[in-house]
């Protein structure tokens, strides 16, 4: 086991096994057809903000920090970000490593009526049936540690289920895999996943290189801090920033998403 990315997808693999016993492919079609929720369109959702797009995060702890915000009520959380003018929600669904879980997701669908991330080490069909099943909009695959063909595969699925992706890439090699797969939500995270390290020249280098691909919609992920850093990145040409731990440790949350926004966004709302 070389790095923590890789136990958490073996401690997510042996988890799978123990779940699939307890609701079979089958129970989870029924849940999927029997279901209430509606998939919104989440590229235009994205992108039809007057001014700067932030994906919220529900995080509640890391394996690289530990428990980011204690006793916290993650529907709470969520409400107080549709509240504040997030234009989506990211969901950490992975229990062991960061808190998660499925049954917040879907108890954040039934409380907010924005798009919602299911943010989650997904490497088999059975998780992009479970994302739309408990109400995610879309759902995160992440190039660093799945093959072209496999990441083709569950982008395919995916587009069969009316969810699309959001596939995070690391580097330039991860970014030719995932355009390669045919990923048009294309997000680049500056967290190297697998030593917690952020680095925000990550961006710096990939935004142009995404820019390159017609008709896609770039995310930024990880280690925005301030107003000015969003501003730095919507320049190079990002449409969109997901955040979590800036939020989730800061003293008052709508304030600072309220910050993140920006003027632009508030009062192109009203």
């Amino acid at each position: 086991m070389s790095n923590i990315l890789d136990k958490i997808f073996l401690d997510k693999k042996v988890e799978l096994v123990t779940v699939k016993r307890k609701l079979s492919v089958q129970d989870i079609k029924t849940k999927i057809a029997n279901s209430i929720f509606k998939v919104r369109d989440v590229k235009k959702l994205l992108q039809s903000n007057a001014g700067s797009s932030i994906i919220a995060e529900v995080k509640l702890r890391t394996p690289f920090k530990g428990d980011l915000l204690k006793n916290a009520d993650p529907i709470n959380i969520a409400k107080t970000y549709a509240d504040n003018g997030a234009v989506a929600l990211s969901i950490l669904t992975e229990s062991t490593h960061f808190g998660g879980s499925l049954e917040i997701l879907e108890k954040a669908r039934m409380h907010v009526d924005i798009p919602l991330l299911r943010k989650d080490f997904i490497f088999d069909d059975y998780q992009v049936y479970e994302a739309k099943a408990f109400g995610a909009d879309f759902f995160l695959l992440i190039a660093t540690w799945l093959d072209k063909n496999h990441l083709a595969d569950l982008l395919l699925l995916g587009d069969e289920l009316g969810l699309p992706a959001l596939v995070e890439t690391h580097n330039e090699k991860d970014m030719e895999k995932a355009v390669e797969a045919g990923a048009s939500i294309l997000g680049i995270n500056n967290r190297d996943l697998t030593t917690g390290k952020t680095d925000l020249d990550i961006s710096r280098r990939l935004v142009p290189m995404a820019l390159q691909v017609a008709g896609s919609l770039i995310i930024c992920e990880s280690g925005i801090h301030s107003r000015g850093e969003i501003d730095e990145f919507e320049e190079l040409g990002a449409h969109s920033f997901l955040v979590g731990e800036s939020l989730m440790t800061s003293e008052d949350i709508g304030k600072k998403l309220k910050e993140f926004i920006g003027d632009r966004k508030i009062s192109a709302k009203n």
